[in-house]
């Protein structure tokens, strides 16, 4: 009897029902199991919101730039004043056509640049600037280039500023400083102008330049390797070596002796400027 008890013992200690089989598999489950699928589960819902957000902002943006096309061309905007710098060359009229701009424009209808550019393919105008000021305002401002001097090529005469560009070819000559001892290679319009003397050149280019700020005018400057001829009338000329016309003119001393010679009445001479300023007068007899 004892051993019979003792049996069903141990077989109740060894066994064990289902449900504690059960157990055991569930609490022998990891413990982070359930987080994890939790945790995929949020930034997927996190990127679908952001995704949203993006589409939002963007449908936004579009809807932003779209209103701002449309209110920026319409009528509020379109040109009714053109104000155009003061030129020696052309009319207002004549600039806003080569600009291309009129008034009912739209003010944003066209490109500045473009417009400077189409300017600027005049040789008279050296920089062209082109400016709007809301709401329906344009101003156009320019640096022209002034006519400075001629040289003589063929039977024409091309006409240059004071950088040498050619500003137009003229069958008759005007009424300009002639530049004399110089060879044209090569002119074309809006382009500094070739020559074949480049030295005598720019010893001419010099000379003019310093005569505009001297206040003085030369008919004729006549450049040769040695001295040049400076002629203030066909009669009444200065004659000397480059740097000491240029000096005589920066210091003031040549513009008063030709002045002293038309206080005498004096019209033909000849001035010799010489080194260290010397100067000294030939009076022609009449």
């Amino acid at each position: 009897m004892r051993k019979h008890e003792t049996k069903q013992f141990d077989w109740e200690q060894e066994s064990s029902s289902p449900d504690e089989e059960n157990r055991e598999y569930i609490e022998g489950a990891p413990e982070h199991a359930p987080s994890e699928v939790s945790a995929n589960k949020v930034p997927r819902k996190k990127r679908k919101r952001k995704k949203k957000r993006y589409v939002l902002k963007l449908l936004l943006l579009i809807l932003i730039c779209v209103g701002l096309y449309f209110f920026l061309r319409s009528s509020i905007f379109n040109i009714k004043t053109i104000n155009v710098a003061e030129s020696t060359h052309f009319t207002a009229e004549q600039i806003q056509e080569m600009a291309g701009l009129k008034t009912g424009m739209n003010l944003f209808s066209f490109k500045g640049g473009t417009c400077a550019d189409k300017l600027e393919e005049n040789p008279f105008i050296r920089e062209a600037k082109i400016k709007r000021k809301l709401p329906d305002t344009v101003t156009i401002e320019l640096a022209e280039r002034q006519e400075l001097a001629i040289l003589a090529k063929d039977k024409e005469y091309v006409v240059i500023d004071g950088e040498g560009v050619v500003l137009q070819i003229a069958e008759q000559a005007p009424q300009l400083t002639l530049l004399s001892g110089i060879t044209i290679a090569d002119a074309e319009e809006n382009k500094p102008v070739s020559v074949k003397e480049e030295t005598n050149y720019h010893k001419a280019m010099r000379i003019l330049n310093e005569m505009v700020k001297a206040d003085l005018y030369f008919k004729q400057i006549d450049v040769s390797e040695v001295v040049v001829k400076a002629y203030v009338t066909d009669q009444l000329y200065c004659l000397g070596k480059t740097k000491n016309l240029l000096k005589s003119m920066e210091e003031g001393n040549l513009q008063a002796v030709i002045y002293d010679l038309y206080k005498k009445g004096e019209k033909k001479a000849v001035v010799n400027v010489g080194d260290d300023e010397y100067f000294s007068v030939d009076i022609k007899s009449k």
